[in-house]
């Protein structure tokens, strides 16, 4: 099994990245997590890795933190959460806040990830939420802000009362939807703290 590829980002895409590791392109499906954590970087990276084999494919999967790699393959344990459905799911929340939505059987927070319905969400509680007590994702990161990003986070927290995480977390949310403006910003992101 291939652990890690310490290597140079050659490409990165919506879903795909390629890491030339000594002239050899490993192509590997990607979070958004991930993506978003590699895009200004410069220089050699490593990057964990789990290779999906199938009967007709083999599928190699890239993930910045071993946090995110740890609960990919808790999520492909599920029956019916393959590894594309385990990718979206990293993609729309962090490790951390998924455990905490699991262990408090949060099936509302479950819902808002794209992808996951009720039924789904109810089958990741009962089928992880002793698994996944058992881990420990540490603290969640704080990655800097934009200019945009960081005047929305005052407005949400100074302004309208609410917390630095769950601030952080909207706006995430929000700009990986291509929000660039700052007023929209914190329009969607009050919308969508609204309705938690």
């Amino acid at each position: 099994m291939i652990d890690y590829i310490e290597g140079e980002v050659a490409e990165l895409s919506d879903e795909l990245m390629v890491l030339n590791k000594d002239g050899i392109g490993f192509q590997l499906f990607v979070s958004q997590a991930t993506r978003e954590s590699l895009k200004h970087h410069e220089g050699p990276v490593k990057i964990f890795t789990y290779l999906h084999v199938r009967e007709d494919e083999l599928s190699l999967y890239g993930f910045s933190t071993l946090e995110e790699r740890k609960l990919f393959r808790l999520l492909i344990s599920v029956s019916g959460v393959g590894p594309k459905g385990a990718l979206s799911i990293l993609s729309n929340v962090t490790p951390q806040r998924f455990q905490e939505a699991v262990i408090g059987e949060r099936r509302d927070v479950l819902e808002e990830i794209k992808g996951i319905g009720r039924k789904t969400a109810e089958r990741l509680i009962v089928e992880l939420k002793e698994k996944i007590s058992k881990i420990s994702f540490g603290p969640e990161p704080v990655r800097a802000l934009s200019n945009r990003e960081e005047m929305a986070f005052k407005a949400l927290t100074r302004n309208l009362g609410f917390g630095d995480s769950e601030a952080r977390r909207a706006i995430a949310q929000v700009k990986a939807t291509g929000v660039e403006s700052t007023e929209e910003l914190v329009k969607r992101a009050l919308s969508l703290l609204a309705s938690r």
